[in-house]
């Protein structure tokens, strides 16, 4: 009978969590971010090449144009519309949001501060609260259904016993996991 009440009583807990566990994995949320970058040169760049916004750009005063194919400059180096430069002396770099490489091809590392906007859209209310409330559900959940497997353990070797007698190492391992499930089920409720 005892048994029967612990299945009864897991699936029931199964079924009544269910519900929030399933709300609270279908939640969702929505970001979006966007920004824009602004170099703190004292002379800002009027012609060159500068990585803006993570794309390479050509400059012309005021006028930013995306770089269409590799750039070869003046004194040999190159720079490809990834933002791969080769300086003249052979060494490659990666362009960073900011560099910026002149006319001539001479690269410059260069200080950037970006401005970025985020926006989060959706149902946030409770949200954190919810999910972590179904993680501890789903936690003492695994514990009855692990408290479950020892309890039928149990009933196996005691059944076993009315036919021979019982294995008294056995018998004491299953009551000290007992002991600990149940242990762990009252932490669990402590904190609820």
């Amino acid at each position: 009978m005892g048994l029967r009440f612990i299945l009864a009583g897991g699936l029931f807990l199964g079924i009544l969590f269910a519900p929030a566990l399933a709300q609270a994995q279908n939640a969702s949320m929505g970001k979006s971010a966007s920004g824009r970058t602004i170099t703190t040169s004292v002379t800002p760049l009027r012609k060159g090449m500068i990585m803006r916004n993570g794309k390479m750009m050509e400059v012309k005063g005021k006028d930013f144009t995306p770089l269409a194919q590799a750039r070869t400059f003046p004194n040999g180096a190159t720079l490809q519309p990834n933002g791969a430069f080769k300086a003249a002396d052979g060494e490659t770099i990666q362009l960073n949001e900011g560099d910026h490489v002149d006319l001539k091809g001479t690269f410059h590392r260069s200080v950037v501060v970006t401005h970025s906007n985020t926006t989060i859209s959706g149902d946030t209310t409770g949200l954190g609260k919810q999910l972590l409330q179904a993680q501890q559900m789903k936690d003492r959940l695994q514990l009855l259904q692990e408290k479950q497997r020892v309890l039928q353990q149990k009933t196996d070797l005691l059944q076993k016993t009315v036919q021979n007698k019982p294995s008294q190492a056995e018998l004491k391992k299953l009551d000290a996991d007992l002991a600990r499930l149940q242990q762990q089920l009252a932490a669990g409720e402590k904190k609820e």
